[in-house]
């Protein structure tokens, strides 16, 4: 493995990449005075040599030299600043220009190109960077093959367009590459591989179409600031809606996986169980959403069965809890469940109509052996 493909984004800079000319300035033992004045680029020196000492700054102890040193990389004019992007050899200067440039589809677009850019570093950007740049780098399939943690990146930014991300999880089935932890790819394969068909009338959204509905579902477009949140959330909950009757099951998948609680909360019911196994699965997902899900009586028993058996969440008592009452759990685990509960819920089991009615029963002699004399 090369220095370049072992870099770890964000990794500090060290003083060595810097030109020698201005390594002394820009050290933390320099003046304040002299590491600002380089901050805001008011020094003699062309911009392949200011640009590594700009980046170099940007971990300074100071916020004001730290600032500084930003603003002026995000003013300095692309005729300046790509040129220097493009010749750069240091994995480091790199990373830390894609940090800061990565709201500007062109300098990423020219980071992603340079072959010095560290793997990691294209991870970093494939998470965060817009459509643009995301296609640039789903074109470098040999890249995404040594380093698969740049697919998961895509597919988990909501600006990646669906079709780039189709196009990765594609070679990443064929290549047999290690994403099963991924969220939505164990779904994604079993769709690619024709294990679960995707029926869906039309194809789905267009890509424009899902694009705009995934930033909006992940909370990443922009309102109108002249509209009330309560309007705009009305609104937001019917456009999603309708949108997502029209999704093709690919698209429903990494939704589920992107999306936020509202979009969840839909998706869980929808009849593709596939679909639902894709919302549990979701980096997202929340406790509180969990323990709603665990209660909820029209959800599939897959799905109730999912929740029970996951032990991270079941150590959660109002999911436990919730699981009791639900008569779709797996009567092993509620009557396992039961012997946890406190006192006042026990009392309300056994005498709930709604659960099973095994478990009710055991409830009742749970009370009764609770109440009995101890024999001395």
């Amino acid at each position: 493995m090369t220095a370049t493909e072992s870099f770890q984004s964000g990794s500090p800079l060290p003083i060595e990449s810097i030109a020698p000319q201005l390594r002394p300035l820009a050290l933390r033992t320099s003046p304040h005075a002299v590491r600002d004045r380089i901050s805001r680029g008011m020094v003699p020196a062309p911009p392949d040599i200011l640009v590594p000492a700009l980046v170099y700054l940007l971990q300074d102890p100071e916020e004001i030299i730290r600032k500084g040193a930003r603003d002026t990389l995000l003013a300095m004019p692309t005729s300046l600043l790509l040129p220097v992007v493009q010749a750069a050899a240091d994995p480091g200067v790199l990373d830390g220009l894609a940090r800061v440039l990565y709201k500007s589809d062109e300098a990423c677009r020219v980071i992603a190109l340079n072959a010095a850019t560290a793997d990691d570093t294209i991870r970093y950007l494939a998470g965060v960077a817009a459509s643009a740049t995301c296609e640039t780098i789903g074109r470098n399939q040999v890249r995404a093959m040594r380093y698969p943690a740049i697919v998961e990146a895509i597919y988990l930014n909501p600006r990646a367009g669906h079709g780039v991300v189709q196009a990765l999880l594609d070679l990443a089935v064929r290549s047999a590459l290690p994403l099963e932890h991924m969220p939505g790819f164990r779904e994604a394969k079993a769709l690619l591989l024709g294990e679960e068909k995707d029926d869906t009338a039309g194809g789905g959204l267009s890509d424009m179409e899902f694009a705009s509905a995934l930033l909006m579902a992940s909370g990443q477009d922009a309102p109108a600031a002249t509209a009330t949140a309560e309007v705009l959330d009305e609104k937001k909950a019917s456009t999603l809606q309708s949108l997502i009757q029209r999704m093709s099951v690919s698209q429903k998948v990494r939704m589920a996986s992107v999306g936020d609680a509202s979009v969840r909360k839909l998706l869980i019911r929808d009849p593709k169980k596939i679909v639902a196994f894709a919302v549990l699965r979701s980096p997202r997902l929340t406790e509180g959403e969990v323990t709603n899900f665990a209660g909820n009586k029209a959800l599939s028993e897959d799905i109730i069965s999912m929740i029970a058996r996951n032990r991270v969440w079941t150590k959660d008592y109002a999911t436990r809890r919730a699981l009791v009452f639900n008569p779709k759990t797996p009567l092993p685990v509620s009557l396992g469940y039961l012997r946890s509960m406190h006192a006042k819920d026990l009392k309300d089991a056994s005498i709930s109509r709604d659960i099973n009615g095994t478990v009710q029963r055991a409830a009742k002699r749970m009370i009764v052996q609770s109440n009995a004399p101890k024999k001395k």
